[in-house]
Parts: structure tokens; sequence; C-alpha cells
């Protein structure tokens, strides 16, 4: 499945032109964080036609002619169940093409402004005005915050100074 949507979002990411990639993935983001269970039990559902997926589809992504092409061949492959799984693909191939992978912040809680602040400022200093930042909420966080970008991690949370002090005690 997941060379399906490498596929389609690779030949979906070809055929934009690369200042219309970031509203691309910001449309797609809106949709894959809120409605990616009722989207894919809507494509899903057989008995719904072709005709009206291809209308709410394109009502509701069409807003480029390239997009427009892109729902048009999923609706000729009739592989509209794809499309949840497409978004969150072509969201992240599309930011590393960009050079644009976002931040990850983990949080046990939505962090408050002061905290954001102090967030944005570290990032505008050390990775660019331009990186985005996602946060994440993580129960298993107990406090503090955890940063992600790439292959880097940054841990301020308060799990990680306990296993500090535990691997500390036990030696």
């Amino acid at each position: 499945m997941n060379k399906l949507f490498e596929v389609y979002s690779k030949g979906l990411f070809r055929s934009l032109n690369r200042s219309d990639v970031p509203e691309v993935i910001e449309l797609f983001q809106s949709y894959t964080k809120s409605n990616t269970r009722s989207l894919s039990k809507f494509f899903k559902n057989k008995t719904i036609s072709k005709a009206k997926k291809l209308t709410f589809a394109i009502d509701l992504f069409g807003s480029s002619k390239e997009i427009t092409s892109f729902i048009k061949t999923i609706d000729e492959n009739n592989r509209y169940e794809l499309f949840p799984g497409i978004f969150e693909y072509f969201v992240t191939f599309a930011q590393k093409e960009l050079n644009n992978i976002p931040v990850k912040v983990f949080v046990n809680k939505k962090p408050n402004e002061e905290v954001q602040n102090k967030v944005n400022g570290f990032v505008k200093e050390y990775l660019g005005t331009d990186t985005p930042i996602s946060y994440v909420i993580n129960d298993s966080v107990l406090g503090g915050i955890i940063l992600k970008y790439k292959d880097s991690e940054i841990d301020l949370s308060i799990n990680n100074k306990i296993n500090g002090l535990q691997t500390t005690l036990i030696n």
C-alpha cells in the first residue's frame, strides 16, 4: 500500500509548481488532522457512486487544475480509498523535498504561550524562520518537552531527568 501512496504522491508533487506545494501541504494537513476517519469511511463506502465521490473530492480539494487532474486520475483508477493515506504520505514527502521538515515538539498538554514563544525562538535561532513547528500531545511525557528534528532529539522531559537519576543511583 505504501508504494501506491508513494507513486501517487510523487506524481502529484511533480505536477505542481514548486511555489504551490506549501499550499497543498497545508490543505492536505487540514484534512488529515481532523477528518481522516470520516474521509476514509466516505471514500470506502461502496454505496456512494463514483460520480458523487468525484464531485465531492473536486469540491473539497480541487483548488487547482493540477489537483483536479490528480483527483481525476484517482477516479479513473477507482482508488478513492487511498486519499487519506496519499494525503499523509504527500505531506511528509513534500516537506522532505522542500527541505521543510517540521520540528515535532512532544508535550503532555497544550503548551502555554510562553513555552510556545521559547520554542519558536529556539527554532528560529538554530534552524531558521521557515521551519514549521508541530506540537504533539503525548500522555507518556510526564512534563517538560521533547524536540525532534530529522535525526536529532533534545529531550528536556521529566522522564529523561528521572531516567538519568536512576542511572546515577544504580551506578
